[in-house]
């Protein structure tokens, strides 16, 4: 059994739910990024050109999401596969950083490793817009960090730079849904969605850690933050968006800046949302784990730490509706040290302390973790055997009884001798009941006091 009481909170199912989204998001991406370059193969412009006379989807973009959308996929299989993400990732920065620099340096860094160049220098040559923007490639830079920061087992920084990357083609989408050209730039739209998947399905590799974990949880504090979040991104975007055609629509400058001032509320919402979600979760985790330390306390034996009575009655009865179920067959075992009056009455009740915590550990030691040993109260203790035949159970009764006799209590065995054990067996069958059984057990039991002690005893319900 788990002693564990942090163990056996409830499954963080949207975390599950995460966890799997990286894989299908990046083959889909590297899916979509193929399709442009067919696109440009076939020289088919409306696959790499969603919205006609707007952004086309460079080569060298399409390359870059499809090395990182593999690399994400090569990320979820195993470790055997780090090189490839790696390696996969190292080829999208080349591109992305020879693009960087580029524009820093206004020389011509890419054209040489540029796939179809004379198509797009021919749409460039026709007033088109086809071009790697830096928009495009800072967002796509910060996928790669994020990816290379995941490989190397620092998924808090990648979080904090994949959430970044996420902001990038949403500000693109703003500038789309306000109409405001240079919010996108040389972002297409196919683009700025694709970009935008890719970055999610890398941010949801981090999302058993940090922020995205405390926002993904099925407590209360999860569950608020996640409303605040929905809350912070539709009703600045929709109430802008209304502003905008309503009131700002007759000046380019003010439907800017109330664009941005959109992303820049709906961003700081989220910041705001993720850093309360954090210490929201760490208080809340805090009180579960208070509340399983007390409700396992409850169920304990504070002197041995062995199951309590309750415990042990409430284990037996689930035990007993399997037998019911299966058939096979549950033993009960009762144990009582002889004579422990004796020890506390000689030796006092710190050395009779001591012989219980000792024999608890003992019994803990000597059953498997499908059966349960507990302190039913004073010197009696049980045990449940599941699954286990009449020979097992003489074995396991008889270790018991030679191993107690065994134990070495200072104060006590070098002056008095062994501490000894009678033990009795009941066999509960499929149509018994938890009570029978624990009856046969002690009828058991009396038979082996009754017979001389330090013995076990055996009774078929």
């Amino acid at each position: 059994m788990d002693s564990n009481p942090i163990n056996n909170e409830i499954k963080w199912n949207l975390v599950e739910a995460a966890l799997s989204l990286p894989r299908p998001l990046g083959i889909t991406c590297a899916l979509f990024s193929l399709i442009v370059l067919i696109g440009y193969l076939c020289n088919i412009e409306a696959l790499y050109r969603p919205i006609a006379g707007g952004p086309a989807t460079h080569p060298l973009t399409a390359l870059s999401i499809l090395f990182l959308g593999l690399g994400v996929n090569a990320n979820c299989q195993n470790q055997r596969r780090s090189w490839l993400q790696r390696l996969l990732t190292m080829l999208a920065l080349l591109i992305i950083v020879a693009r960087l620099g580029e524009a820093t340096s206004g020389t011509d860094l890419t054209s040489w490793i540029t796939p179809f160049h004379s198509l797009v220098m021919l749409d460039i040559q026709a007033g088109k817009n086809n071009s790697m923007g830096v928009n495009s490639a800072i967002m796509l830079l910060l996928i790669a960090l994020a990816l290379g920061l995941y490989s190397v087992k620092a998924p808090k920084y990648s979080q904090f730079a994949a959430s970044i990357a996420v902001a990038v083609p949403m500000v693109s989408f703003t500038g789309y849904t306000y109409g405001i050209e240079h919010f996108y730039g040389q972002m297409s739209l196919l683009t700025a969605t694709t970009g935008f998947c890719l970055a999610a399905a890398t941010l949801m590799l981090t999302a058993d850690h940090a922020a995205l974990r405390s926002i993904l949880s099925p407590y209360i504090g999860g569950k608020i933050a996640r409303l605040q979040m929905i809350a912070g991104i539709i009703i600045p975007i929709a109430l802008g968006y209304m502003l905008v055609k309503s009131f700002v629509s007759d000046s380019v400058q003010h439907q800017s800046l109330f664009g941005l001032f959109v992303v820049i509320i709906c961003w700081f919402v989220i910041m705001m949302v993720s850093m309360s979600s954090i210490f929201s979760e760490k208080v809340d985790f805090e009180r579960r784990l208070n509340e399983a330390k007390l409700a396992t306390a409850a169920l304990s034996d504070s002197l041995t730490g062995l199951p309590n009575r309750r415990k042990f009655l409430e284990f037996g009865q689930h035990e007993v509706e399997r037998v019911k179920r299966t058939g096979n067959d549950l033993w009960i075992l009762m144990i009582d040290l002889d004579h422990f009056k004796k020890v506390n009455d000689t030796a006092g009740h710190d050395i009779g302390d001591r012989v219980l915590i000792a024999v608890g550990s003992l019994l803990s030691q000597s059953i498997r973790k499908v059966d349960l040993a507990g302190r039913l109260g004073g010197e009696e203790f049980a045990v449940l055997l599941a699954d286990t035949n009449q020979e097992g159970c003489e074995r396991v009764s008889e270790n018991i009884r030679q191993n107690i006799a065994l134990l070495q209590i200072s104060g006590w065995t070098e002056f008095y001798g062994p501490i000894t054990a009678s033990i009795g067996c009941a066999k509960l069958s499929a149509t018994d009941t938890l009570e029978k059984a624990l009856r046969a057990a002690d009828e058991a039991l009396y038979q082996a006091k009754n017979n001389g002690r330090n013995q076990v005893s055996m009774i078929h319900t």
